[in-house]
Parts: C-alpha cells; structure tokens; sequence
C-alpha cells in the first residue's frame, strides 16, 4: 500500500470505525469514571460546563475556510437567524455525575471555531452565536435541548449526547413557516438510532447498513485500510477481534467489519470474536489471553474500551505471551492518557485515525493549528473535539453553498447545501467523505505508541493519508444480538 500523495490532509474509517460512534461511550463510562480515554470519549476536561462564548477572538486563523468578510449579510428567513446573528445548537453531555466534564472540550472547540469565523467577519455577515445545552447524560435533559434548539436554533452542531435516542423532536422539528421540515443535526457523536436519521449527518457513513437494516442481510461498507497495512507489514497474522458487550448495538457494527478484516488474510483464533465489558477486571480477560498463547496469536483487534485494552496488555505480559505482533486499537486509544495509565504495555500500541493525528500534525495544518490555538495547546483537544470542530467546518462550507450565487439561507437550502457535502475534507483534517450520501472515507492514518508517544506509522509523511480505494469493501451479513 502506498499514501495517497496527490492531496494532502484527509481521513476516514474506523478512528470511529463506522457505527462504533468512536466513542463505544457506555462501556467506557463503566470503566473509567475517573480518567476518560475515548476515541470519540477520549479524556475530557473535569471543568465543569460553561456558556458557549460568541464573542469574536482576537486572533482569526489562516488558512481555515474562507469566513464572509464584513458587510451586508445575505437574504435569510428562518428560526435562529437574524439580520447580524446566525445561532447554533450545541447539545452535550457535560455535567455529568459519573465524568465530569465529559465533553467539554468538544464544547471549547465549537466556541473555538465560532471565535475564529467572527474575527474573520462571521458567517454570511453575521455573527455565529453558540447555544449550549448540557444534556447530561440525561435523556429528559437531552429531549428538552432538542425542543429548545428546534425553537431557537437554526441547527445543531457538534452534537454530542449519548441519551439523544428519541429522534421525532429532530425530524419533527418546524421551521419558521411552521412547516415540520426538521432541523440539520451535524453530529460528532450519533449510536444507532441517530446515525441513521435522515436529518443527521456525521462522519460514520453508515448509509449501506441503514439501507439495508429491515432486509434479511444488511450490507455494510467498511474500510480495512488498517488491516491492509497489517497484513502487508507482518505477513501471516491470526488471532482474535475484541468489541465491547456494553452497547449492544457494538455486536451487529463491530462483527462486519473484523469478518472484513479476516477476509484480508487475518486468522481467526480461538472464539475469534470476543465481546467485553468496559467494566470487566484483569482476572476477567486471562482465558482470553490464554486462547491466544495457546494458539500462539500475533494479532489482536482490541477495539472494546481503552481501559480494556490496557488490562488486555497487562495480562499479556503477566502471562508471559510475547508472540503477539499487533496491538490494534481504534481512535478511543489515542489520547496521552491512554499512555498515562497504560505505562510501558502501551508501548506499540496501534491505534487507526480518520482524522489528522492532532498530537504530531497539528502544526501541519492550519484549520487544525488554529484550533489547537484558540484552545490554548495541543492538551485541550481530543479526538471528540475533533469531530465537533469538523462538524463546525462541515456547517460552515454547507452554509456558503447555501448562499452562494445570491440564495437564501434558511433550513431547506441548508439541508440542499449537506446533501451536497459528497467530497468534504474539513481543509484537510480529514479526506474527501461523501457525508451528504453518508458513505464512509477510504482515507486513513495510522499512529503507533513508540517510546512513551503517540507517533505517525503510515503513511510517514505529515499531512498525508492513505486514500487507496482498496481500503473500502462490501459485506453482507446478518448479525443478531
């Protein structure tokens, strides 16, 4: 496999692999109360919510997409638009009992962004105002920010609730001629059902699955770009493929894909998938261990929590076990606390990106330094921040289509405008992904732990991914939990 050079900066797959919502956030909670390592869940700030500022930054970024300049905003009529101002939804669990802080640093970075755009000019000459509702965890808390945002915002951005099941208060959602057309849900983080409302878009590209969810085989697109570079660095591999028990839905997303990855040429060993609990101790995971030393594995999909993959590690060195040459792991490991807790097993730890890998690109990217900036460094972002500031990038480019060549803004031409999104790459964070037909990306980069840090493994050059269209196939499965 090579890296895809001909453009630089993109992304795709399983950094959330598609329908694991990056984040596995349940099983995650379980196991860390104290210290969050998630993917779409990585460490957040035990700060504890704040009020979005909408006030402009003095220090605009260069190099993100081109902000309107000062001056006379364009026609729009709808709910959250005025003639200075454009108000977005921001739905996050934050004030939580079991994790503080859980997303506030997804929180900062929309802020962050909206900071950026207003000290450009803002956005379609207005001013981006950011609202905020802490949805706690909560379900009620989550359905009254909804119904709030619905009256008041003109859409929700960087979405980041886990409780937000009940999707009617979305698609229901009435616009300011009281027509229920919905309100566009640019989410970071959408479990299933969400991921497949058809006012919501994301990342994941989920579209295959929810296409086919009520036939008798469901067909998923997924990208093994992670597993083709595996396969080609260390010929031979077999072993197993770990998901986490704790959200059931994780059964019928996860097993596609590793049945995918073993259709490279991985061996399945033992019970070849396992399901575990981020809650699961140490003593809970050495028959596991045990099915692989005694198989002799060298490969290992550890893709239920980060907790679980550190206690998988651990049991692997107290068992003696040597012969395994892979650690894979999804985007949930990389963060520095993944390191922190983990110590010296972390060490060659895989983990697969469909973004940038912040910790040693971000310098390489502008879109991303200014965020990095504006956050105050390189610790006050994580994979969740990511997402909610791609999100952020996706509404800013859908609402300059919107209104390009003299159109009005409003929630219809906004949601013609995501329809639209079929190459976005977020100035480079990410590669050219169809969120519009919610495909995933055939783009990915893969980052190892070396030495006690986070380092890029391939493709080696900064700002690159590997775009192969191999990395994307098709697999039809039926899966029951």
């Amino acid at each position: 496999m090579t890296a895809n050079s001909d453009r630089p900066g993109g992304a795709g797959r399983r950094g959330r692999r598609p329908f694991s919502a990056r984040v596995r956030l349940l099983g995650l909670i379980a196991a860390l109360a104290a210290v969050l390592l998630a993917a779409g869940c990585s460490s957040a700030s035990s700060s504890s919510a704040g009020s979005a500022s909408s006030s402009a930054s003095s220090s605009a970024a260069s190099g993100t997409a081109a902000a309107s300049p000062l001056g006379k905003a364009g026609a729009a009529d709808d709910v959250g638009i005025t003639a200075t101002t454009i108000k977005i939804g921001l739905i996050a669990d934050v004030d939580t009992t079991v994790s503080p802080g859980l997303f506030q640093k997804s929180v900062n970075a929309v802020d962050a962004w909206a900071n950026i755009v207003n000290a450009s000019g803002g956005l379609d000459g207005r001013k981006v105002v950011v609202d905020f509702c802490d949805s706690k965890l909560d379900p009620n808390a989550t359905t009254n920010c909804v119904i709030k945002a619905c009256q008041n915002d003109f859409a929700l951005v960087g979405t980041s609730a886990d409780a937000l099941e009940d999707l009617s208060d979305i698609d229901g959602c009435k616009n300011a001629a009281g027509k229920a057309i919905g309100i566009p849900n640019l989410a970071a983080l959408a479990f299933l059902p969400l991921g497949c409302d058809p006012d919501t878009y994301q990342l994941e590209g989920l579209g295959s699955y929810c296409a086919t969810a009520t036939d008798a085989t469901q067909t998923y697109t997924v990208n093994v770009g992670d597993a083709r570079y595996f396969t080609s660095k260390y010929p031979g591999l077999h072993g197993i493929f770990v998901y986490d028990s704790d959200v059931p839905s994780f059964k019928i997303t996860f097993i596609p894909q590793f049945q995918a990855d073993s259709n490279l040429g991985i061996g399945e060993d033992a019970q070849k998938f396992y399901a575990e609990s981020g809650a699961a101790p140490q003593s809970a995971l050495t028959p596991v261990i045990a099915a692989m030393k005694a198989a002799g594995s060298t490969f290992i999909d550890a893709d239920a929590t980060p907790q679980n993959t550190i206690l998988l590690e651990r049991e692997a060195k107290l068992q003696g076990d040597n012969s395994i040459k892979v650690w894979g792991c999804d985007s949930g490991c990389y963060d520095n606390s993944f390191i922190q807790q983990g110590g010296s097993v972390a060490n060659g730890t895989y983990a697969q990106l469909n973004n940038l890998p912040f910790y040693t690109d971000y310098q390489d990217n502008a879109a991303l330094a200014a965020l990095v900036k504006q956050v105050g460094g390189v610790g006050g972002v994580n994979n969740n921040a990511i997402d909610a500031y791609i999100m952020a990038l996706l509404f800013q480019d859908a609402v300059q289509k919107a209104v390009a060549n003299g159109g009005t803004l409003d929630r219809a031409t906004l949601f013609t405008a995501l329809k639209g999104e079929t190459s976005f790459d977020a100035d480079g964070i990410i590669g050219p992904t169809n969120i519009g037909g919610h495909q995933p990306s055939a783009c990915d980069v893969i980052a190892q732990v070396v030495n006690g840090q986070w380092q890029r493994a391939y493709p080696a050059k900064a700002g690159t991914f590997d775009c192969n269209p191999a990395n994307l196939v098709t697999i039809k499965m039926k899966v029951t939990t």
